[in-house]
């Protein structure tokens, strides 16, 4: 699955995690690698703030 929005698409792995990744990272949006998904950011971790 993929979702594009401005240069970004969201994308699903296999296992069911979600990444935000610049089109440009990947060749096939719904099919990306583990090598492409490693160019993204993993939605579990994005907006997280750490420490003070």
């Amino acid at each position: 699955m993929a979702e594009t929005h401005e240069g970004f698409v969201w994308v699903k792995d296999k296992a069911g995690n979600q990444f935000i990744c610049p089109v440009s990272a990947l060749k096939d949006p719904k099919d990306a690698s583990q090598d492409e998904l490693s160019k993204c950011i993993d939605d579990a971790t994005a907006g997280v703030a750490i420490g003070d």
